[in-house]
């Protein structure tokens, strides 16, 4: 049976959001509610998840705003927690970024997965547009900005002692690194260590 999915939102500072709300940008915090419970991502310093749960409408923090009915999963609440803990890989949270990857990109992520539908713009314009414009803002304001990189992390091997070696993917495109399948190319190649 189909479970409603909940966007919920959140003020992170009522004095602005109070004049800000009605030009389309705003300090929000998103949640996203299934099955009774909302799921949110935030900052830490550990290599592990930053999503957390709370019950709905009582984020840590932030002054409820409003709820937006974003459809309707098919998802079993066994499939969500197990979404839940794949997504959880990427929104680790010492990767938490104010800017390019923060509660309402997870929440916006979420629903797409959930229901096919992205968060609405709004939640997370004023961080689009500080991205734009971040070389004119106090860097005292902003964290800096992570740059992407085309060069995947290699970590180092330890040597395999001979007749001990293994055929490993070798691949000419840096783009199908960066996908995480190096090898399904059927121009990549392999190699022998």
């Amino acid at each position: 049976m189909p479970s409603p999915v909940i966007l919920n939102i959140y003020d992170l500072t009522t004095q602005v959001n109070s004049w800000t709300y009605w030009c389309g940008v705003g300090v929000f915090h998103a949640g996203v509610e299934v099955y009774g419970i909302e799921y949110a991502y935030g900052g830490h310093d550990y290599d592990v998840s930053g999503i957390f749960a709370t019950r709905p409408r009582e984020a840590p923090g932030a002054a409820y705003r409003e709820c937006i009915h974003m459809g309707e999963t098919t998802l079993s609440a066994s499939q969500v927690q197990h979404l839940v803990q794949q997504m959880g890989h990427h929104y680790k949270g010492n990767k938490y970024h104010l800017l390019q990857l923060n509660c309402n990109h997870f929440a916006s992520d979420m629903c797409m997965q959930l229901t096919g539908k992205p968060a609405p713009s709004w939640i997370n314009r004023l961080a689009g547009l500080a991205v734009l414009f971040h070389c004119f803002l106090p860097g005292s304001w902003v964290p800096p900005l992570q740059t992407p990189t085309a060069a995947p992390v290699v970590e180092p091997t330890l040597p395999v002692p001979r007749g001990k070696r293994r055929a490993v993917p070798r691949t000419n495109s840096k783009q199908r690194l960066l996908d995480g399948n190096p090898g399904s190319d059927e121009d990549s190649a392999t190699t022998r260590v």
